[in-house]
């Protein structure tokens, strides 16, 4: 009887040890008022048309991911057969790894790898995921709230998909807060960059990555509110659909652009694009089915 008594409490422990592993680490923003946007007209970040006008923002506050969501946590996801969600939008599995033939399509990168004889990147576990679709991350999004028992925020209706944001679950963030949070929320000391005016103390770009992929997550300086790879590593997929001219009518208060657009932004760059793709401000917006292997994303929840 104690043996048995000793054997369910270890698997009661070890399942608590799991899903401890698989809560996300989560830094809590505290709501406020910001100027979003680009404010300089000249010098090497003064940035695209659609980084403009800046204008003044408010966002609740909510908790955002430390990190990117890396290989081993979206790969818990993929092994997870039982998710049945946005069948019509995606495939539920792994992307495959860049071979070969990805390098024969991208020479410059290749050139690199010949040079310095180093094997092209795999799925290892403590890198940022990339290759992901917008559709892909709004599923573990999902998936992930299901699992550790929050309401999940993602839903289908008329052949798209929304988002309730009443719910308490994952959810990726807005474009707003994705950029309140890269400054550094209320602590922000008006950084170019996410926590540095130098993007090498903060950021995977390919002036530090050299072309050669994407490097584990938290290897880089924090932000102000010690988030990390907000500059660099992997674009993060944000809600909004993307517009070059939301920015000239945006709301004031928790604004999100919700307009059908047939694009959804991403933020923050790539370790295989320029410095001035990385700053806090830089938009861009790619077809949410679209993906490549600098896109990844990261997540929040409401605080409440």
């Amino acid at each position: 009887m104690k043996f048995r008594l000793l054997l369910i409490a270890f698997f009661i422990g070890l399942f608590s040890f799991s899903q401890a592993q698989t809560e996300p680490q989560m830094v809590l923003v505290k709501g406020g008022t910001f100027m979003m946007g680009n404010p300089r007209t000249s010098g090497p970040y003064k940035g695209d048309p659609d980084e403009k006008p800046p204008h003044k923002v408010h966002v609740n506050s909510f908790y955002i991911s430390k990190y990117e969501v890396t290989v081993k946590e979206y790969r818990e996801f993929i092994n997870d057969k039982s998710f049945k969600e946005f069948q019509a939008f995606r495939e539920h599995k792994m992307p495959p790894p860049p071979d070969s033939t990805w390098f024969q399509g991208h020479p410059g990168v290749k050139a690199y790898y010949d040079k310095i004889g180093k094997k092209w990147w795999g799925w290892h576990d403590n890198d940022p995921m990339q290759h992901v679709t917008w559709y892909d991350a709004i599923a573990y999004c999902n998936w992930l709230s299901e699992k550790l028992g929050y309401e999940p925020c993602y839903y289908e209706k008329d052949g798209g998909i929304y988002c309730d944001f009443s719910k308490n679950g994952f959810r990726l963030p807005t474009e707003a807060e994705w950029e309140y949070a890269a400054r550094g929320g209320q602590k922000s000391h008006n950084y170019i960059f996410s926590g540095s005016n130098d993007y090498a103390q903060v950021g995977w770009v390919d002036e530090t990555t050299f072309l050669t992929g994407p490097r584990p997550v938290g290897l880089k300086k924090p932000n102000e509110l010690g988030i990390y790879d907000m500059t660099g590593n992997v674009w993060e997929w944000c809600y909004d659909w993307y517009s070059p001219m939301f920015y000239k009518n945006s709301p004031v208060d928790n604004p999100v652009n919700d307009r059908p657009t047939g694009y959804k932004v991403i933020r923050g760059g790539g370790w295989h694009y320029q410095p001035a793709y990385a700053t806090v401000t830089s938009r861009d917006g790619p077809k949410p089915s679209y993906t490549n292997y600098n896109y990844g994303f990261r997540l929040v929840r409401n605080a409440k």
